[in-house]
């Protein structure tokens, strides 16, 4: 199977995947939210944990599917508008559910005294934007936890990700005077950025023994971007991925060369997943695509619950949190990702309209003038 025939249309297996890296990343959690003791899995020896593994394949996702979105437009301002509504619509929906919900049921602050707090302010402005990192806090909020003070842990990759974006369209203006030269540039560079990365997370995990799970998400990223561009000459088999798969638990005897293995085929074996085993899990398609909403909700979800029932066991957490979360991501999605999503190409099309009337008035103006 050459992957370049299989990645028009949704009928793969990237909505259950994500799912699934979601609610791993939910469970991973709810150790460290509901207890004081270190969380250990049966990748821990290795340097890794299942959680961030999950988060690697979001990065690698995004960047294959992203590259995609800006390859297959071929608009800068397409790419920025479905960019754009795919992230903040449901990031806002979720810090007014957070804010809202901590302010009158969490913090030990009077309301008054919580909405007006610089810290309020402080968190909403910076989540809400991206823009120069997030914030954790919110004054009064879960000071006693067993993991104290952190409102949503898991936006730590949202300024991550959106720099990703920025460095891809930033990569796609640079050719806009010599549009021909884009292909070849992004077959070359994507997989040279790809393998620097790499070597600077290997360089790092090697000399620290501690992975930075910042740098492999960056690496993945464009691990996935290398993979779209080279989709033509990419071929998925279950031969090959089980090949990967052995390659992976042989590398098992030594943590550096698991590392170095790892790095290597999460792209690949993800697509394999996605695309070589269809059937009756296809129909998971139908329904809508509920990860981001799952990944935005769980940690706060998971520390009000370690707030209001204090001394939650981990099941109980993982149980709870699953239930409310996914309620809340289907919400999301029918309420307002889905929407935003629809008029992605409303949104785009005025503002090339703006750009157009903005253009001829500069001409005309120019006109006049030499006139």
């Amino acid at each position: 199977m050459i992957l370049l025939g299989q990645v028009q249309g949704r009928d793969n297996n990237f909505f259950l995947i994500r799912i699934l890296a979601a609610f791993t990343v939910l469970f991973a959690h709810s150790h460290s939210l509901a207890t004081t003791e270190p969380y250990y899995d049966f990748l821990t020896p290795l340097g890794f944990k299942t959680g961030a593994i999950a988060v690697h394949i979001f990065f690698f996702t995004s960047g294959f599917f992203i590259t995609g979105s800006l390859v297959s437009r071929d608009n800068i301002i397409d790419f920025a508008w479905a960019r754009f509504m795919r992230i903040f619509p449901a990031l806002w929906l979720m810090l007014l559910v957070t804010v809202v919900f901590i302010g009158l049921f969490i913090t030990t602050l009077p309301a008054g005294e919580f909405f007006s707090s610089q810290m309020t302010h402080e968190f909403v402005r910076r989540c809400a934007t991206l823009v120069n990192g997030i914030r954790y806090q919110l004054p009064g909020a879960f000071e006693t936890n067993p993991y104290p003070i952190a409102v949503n842990g898991s936006l730590w990759t949202m300024p991550i990700e959106w720099r990703m974006y920025e460095y891809l369209a930033g990569a796609w203006m640079l050719f806009v005077l010599k549009p021909s030269w884009r292909p070849a540039a992004f077959r070359i560079g994507f997989p040279l950025a790809t393998l620097a990365l790499m070597a600077i997370a290997f360089a790092t995990f090697n000399l620290h023994d501690l992975r930075n799970d910042g740098q492999i998400g960056i690496a993945e990223f464009f691990a996935g971007s290398s993979l779209y561009v080279w989709r033509d000459r990419i071929a998925l088999s279950r031969g090959r991925l089980a090949l990967m798969f052995g390659a992976l638990c042989l590398a098992a005897l030594n943590r550096q060369a698991f590392f170095i293995v790892y790095l290597m085929v999460l792209g690949p074996m993800t697509l394999s997943l996605a695309y070589l085993f269809g059937g009756f899990i296809r129909k998971f398609n139908r329904l809508g695509d509920y990860s981001y909403g799952v990944y935005i909700y769980a940690f706060p979800v998971q520390q009000s619950l370690a707030a209001l029932i204090p001394g939650i066991s981990v099941n109980r957490m993982n149980v709870y949190a699953s239930l409310i979360t996914l309620t809340l991501a289907v919400i999301s999605w029918h309420l307002v990702e889905k929407p935003a999503l629809d008029r992605k190409f409303i949104a785009a099309a005025a503002t090339q309209r703006l750009f157009d009337f903005c253009r001829a008035g500069l001409t005309d103006l120019r006109r006049r003038i030499v006139a």
